[in-house]
């Protein structure tokens, strides 16, 4: 196996340290001051979204990932958070225009300030790493493909909930009486 892992750490860390957190405060307000939140990302950074949408029924708010079958009714006061590296996946961009269009408020994170998820934001927080839009281009990550974004979004989201738990005043107990029982 070799050392590797030092090398994976690495990367996370530059990404994290040259990244844009500037609108974390807005960030957090949006996500604190929603009645619902929805969730989406597509392929590997959907399975990190849907973690997230996990850990904020833990925190105790009331949260989804789109395409799952209890997604109740939203509308206006609610909010939709999006992953997505490039910010440009087809998919993903017209799942954000339906929801601003059913009043939805749209935040992001995303590696591409320039992409059209970027443009559809009212908040946004940039992971400065590559993407599958610059997969072409020389690169500074060893990891394949996205690899990079995906483990930074990770960090990022898990860190944010610690966030939202001093803001919240939640701790290990306090979630844990919301963590499924049925295991």
């Amino acid at each position: 196996m070799g050392l590797k892992y030092i090398n994976v750490l690495n990367e996370i860390n530059k990404t994290l340290e040259s990244s844009d957190f500037d609108d974390l405060g807005n960030f957090i307000d949006k996500i604190l001051s929603a009645k619902k939140i929805v969730l989406f990302g597509a392929g590997r950074v959907g399975l990190i979204m849907k973690t997230f949408a996990m850990r904020l029924n833990h925190l105790g708010l009331d949260s989804y990932f789109l395409g799952e079958i209890n997604l109740p009714a939203t509308g206006l006061g609610d909010l939709m958070i999006i992953g997505s590296g490039s910010g440009n996946t087809k998919s993903v961009v017209i799942i954000a225009q339906i929801a601003q269009s059913k009043n939805l408020d749209v935040i992001s994170v995303t590696s591409n300030i320039n992409s059209s998820i970027a443009s559809l934001s009212s908040s946004l927080i940039h992971l400065n790493c590559q993407t599958k839009e610059t997969l072409r281009v020389p690169r500074y990550s060893i990891q394949p493909m996205t690899t990079l974004f995906e483990q930074s979004l990770l960090i990022f989201l898990d860190s944010l909930v610690l966030e939202l738990m001093e803001k919240l005043i939640e701790n290990n107990d306090s979630m844990s009486r919301r963590h499924n029982v049925i295991e």
